[in-house]
């Protein structure tokens, strides 16, 4: 199983932030969570996600999802400064002792976040 996101459907309310790291700490923290919310201040309505799993970082954008190998960026391409501070976090187990499934998946309110088998 793993976590799917379409990014169309996100409006950056950060639900999926707060349920990831109440999940981790019993506390509504941000700073925990495997999952981040960005917005980019040039573009108005732009919301996007990005997931840190044990080898990959998924990041999900309106122009689509990209799957990035943790470590060096690839040839011909430059790191994303915006997934720097999830780097530092712990990855998503997908909320395993959890037996209702992903918190964040259950408190997103657009429907964004899934799971894919």
């Amino acid at each position: 199983m793993k976590l799917s996101i379409e990014p169309l459907r996100c409006t950056g309310c950060g639900n999926c932030e707060l349920a990831r790291g109440y999940h981790r700490d019993g506390a509504l923290n941000r700073l925990s969570s495997s999952i981040v919310t960005y917005r980019n201040r040039e573009k108005k309505n732009y919301f996007g996600l990005i997931l840190k799993t044990d080898e990959y970082l998924v990041l999900a954008r309106p122009e689509g999802v990209e799957v990035m190998r943790i470590g060096a960026p690839e040839e011909g391409q430059e790191a994303d400064p915006s997934a720097k501070p999830i780097l530092l976090r712990e990855a998503c187990d997908l909320c395993a002792d959890v037996e209702y499934g992903p918190f964040c998946i259950r408190f997103c309110p657009q429907n964004a976040l899934s799971l894919e088998a």
